[in-house]
């Protein structure tokens, strides 16, 4: 599985309204960041917003689901344990559970169509809202963001889980949080890495079009790029070819090129940031989880 292999699909954008689309966001960021009269790209990355609750979707039943409140530094958070499919007539992977980190965008509600996709598998999942986000407590930040990830790993090792047996997943800004729990806190069974940026300097120059370093907008470093050099895990990177807003140039290249082996490496093109999945095809894409994750 060593080395990097591009898959070949269709776009479903033409790549001239993404440019544009990627152009506008930056613009938009930067007004905003100028505007608020304060360097703050941590608002920019945690695009945080409440809800009163959340709405799994009907294709998982209520008796697979099950919400659970954790306690991150005295701030409640809100996650769902997602049994497995087959999980009661004992599934052969119901040993397996995925860690979930979803990206920056409001709450879990946002992500739930990853969690029917990643379901497929015949795994457990556990999905969490990261403090500030859907019903979660707290103000956010890049050691919040660690801490919160230390108390989910926390739930899942509570459950009876073997170390070996948990595969941490991050999409966007989660990978923070799951690159962070492999390099210091679990040698996971795999870490899946989805469109990561390198760090917020490497964000803000590129799908920020932000010539200047992030330190002027941020105090976290979130440096994939260099906390990944720790992670002992076999590694799958996927990245969209025509990410506009986390460039795989700037970003995905780097965060691969700095991680250990075993490693493998997915662009794919005509994919953005949020359709990995879609544009890859999702039998394909279940495929080369399921391969990586030992779940053959």
């Amino acid at each position: 599985m060593d080395g990097a292999r591009a898959i070949t699909v269709e776009s479903v954008m033409p790549k001239s309204e993404r440019r544009l689309a990627g152009l506008f966001c930056a613009i938009a960021a930067l007004i905003a960041l100028v505007a608020g009269g304060c360097a703050d790209m941590d608002g920019f990355l945690f695009n945080t917003q409440t809800v009163d609750r959340y709405h799994p979707p009907a294709s998982i039943p209520d008796s697979a689901l099950e919400q659970v409140v954790l306690d991150s530094e005295g701030n409640s958070l809100y996650g769902y344990w997602i049994e497995a499919d087959g999980a009661h007539a004992g599934g052969p992977h119901a040993n397996v559970t995925i860690l979930y980190c979803h990206g920056n965008k409001h709450s879990m509600d946002e992500y739930w169509d990853r969690v029917e996709f990643l379901r497929r598998l015949g795994a457990n999942i556990f999905t969490f809202d990261y403090r500030g986000f859907g019903l979660s407590e707290g103000t956010s930040s890049e050691a919040g963001l660690h801490a919160d990830a230390d108390a989910a790993l926390a739930e899942v090792r509570r459950r009876g889980f073997a170390d070996a047996d948990i595969v941490l997943y991050g999409f966007s800004l989660g990978n923070v949080a799951s690159i962070h729990l492999a390099a210091d806190r679990i040698e996971p069974r795999a870490l899946i890495a989805e469109a990561p940026f390198a760090s917020s300097t490497a964000l803000a120059q590129g799908g920020m079009a932000l010539d200047f370093p992030a330190r002027w907008l941020t105090e976290g470093t979130y440096d994939n790029a260099e906390t990944i050099r720790r992670v002992r895990a076999p590694l799958l990177l996927l990245h969209g070819e025509d990410d506009d807003f986390v460039r795989y140039r700037d970003n995905g290249r780097l965060v691969y090129a700095n991680a250990n082996e075993p490693k493998s490496l997915i662009v794919v093109p005509g994919a953005n940031h949020t359709d990995v999945p879609q544009t890859m095809g999702v039998d394909r894409y279940l495929e080369e989880l399921r391969r990586w994750m030992g779940l053959q």
